[in-house]
């Protein structure tokens, strides 16, 4: 896997890449899920309810339709974004 520029990456590349290295048989390439996963939290710190709740649709994804974590990921998603929705109303 090559060199990858992590503050140069979008959440949901930054999302994607700490998967793939989630899935890697290579000890030292999953030993970076460490670095990874702090960068993530960092930009998810910095996140709007919105946009966790976008993010929140790439989680449901890998669940199926009708599985309990699909429906806890798609109700979190829509409070996320009603909650927002009111902030920008007030």
């Amino acid at each position: 896997m090559k060199h990858v520029a992590l503050e140069d990456l979008s959440l949901e590349e930054l999302f994607r890449y700490q998967r793939k290295l989630a899935g890697s048989h290579n000890l030292l390439e999953r030993l970076k899920l460490l670095y990874v996963a702090a960068q993530l939290s960092e930009q998810l710190a910095l996140c709007s309810d919105h946009e966790i709740g976008d993010l929140l649709s790439l989680v449901r994804d890998v669940f199926g339709l009708f599985s309990p974590e699909f429906a806890i990921c798609q109700f979190a998603r829509r409070r996320l974004q009603r909650r927002d929705t009111w902030r920008e109303m007030e």
